[in-house]
């Protein structure tokens, strides 16, 4: 490994890392309440003393408003792409040790599934749920589960295949320390690389979900509800919908990053 691939591993995880931890601490402090309407008198303001990024147009402090949203889409991206996850790994156990008739049936529900676009499936949730962040969250881990799926198998396959795996069938071993000791070690890399793409993907369709107003709270501090509350002010003062946007890129941007640190490190 070079020294150009150990100072970007530790530059950019130090990045992730400062990203995540601000952004989770905005659920526990924040400079003023991110609810509170008690700004009314500089509302649209743009930035003014005691408020780095100016006021909203219901009188709120936006600093407070992005630093507990951004922890909050953290949250909610974190529980979906967990989910999504599980739910892809418990799909590919059940095809890979059931019967014929399950692996085709779960090929063909995946195949349409792929299909279908995040927005739709979150629409059908809320035909029988409550809106709720909850239901966004499972909309949007169930959503992607057929693109989790997938790629898990392909990654199955690939180690499943790789020699020193076919040497240790060949040597007796049973599956379960196979799968421990000669997939696991070699897969852990991709797969927490995947993790990134599914928390990545899942923030952006939660955040389009929420721009929509399907959260069921109206007040929530999420960045796409706030981009959707400051969409009207966006020709009279722009940084508040600007703010939001930048917060959202740059979340996705320190994943991409990591992501990229991490498939460098892997090849060197």
């Amino acid at each position: 490994m070079s020294r150009r691939s150990i100072k970007g591993w530790s530059v950019t995880g130090v990045i992730a890392a400062v990203w995540m931890v601000w952004a989770l601490t905005g659920l526990i402090y924040t400079p003023y309440d991110p609810q509170a309407q008690e700004f009314l008198d500089l509302r649209l303001s743009g930035f003014v003393s005691g408020h780095l990024f100016g006021v909203d147009g219901l009188g709120r402090d936006m600093l407070s408003r992005l630093w507990r949203g951004s922890g909050v889409t953290v949250v909610l991206g974190l529980l979906a792409s967990s989910l999504t996850l599980l739910l892809a790994s418990l799909l590919l156990a059940a095809e890979r040790s059931g019967p014929l008739v399950l692996k085709k049936l779960i090929q063909g529900v995946v195949s349409i599934g792929i299909a279908l676009p995040v927005l739709f499936v979150g629409l059908l949730f809320l035909v029988f749920l409550e809106p709720s962040p909850g239901t966004l969250v499972m909309a949007v881990a169930i959503g992607s589960v057929p693109f989790g799926y997938r790629q898990l198998r392909v990654l199955w396959a690939e180690q499943a295949g790789a020699l020193h795996v076919a040497a240790s069938r060949a040597l007796g071993a049973r599956r379960r320390h196979i799968v421990r000791f000669s997939i696991w070690p070699n897969a852990r890399l991709q797969i927490l690389s995947l993790a990134r793409l599914l928390f990545a993907v899942g923030v952006l369709e939660l955040s389009g979900l929420t721009f929509l107003g399907l959260t069921g709270d109206p007040d929530l501090p999420e960045l796409g509800t706030i981009l959707r509350h400051n969409q009207a002010y966006l020709f009279q003062e722009p940084s508040l919908v600007i703010w939001p946007g930048l917060f959202l890129s740059g979340l996705l941007l320190v994943v991409h990053l990591s992501n990229v640190r991490g498939r460098s490190t892997d090849k060197n």
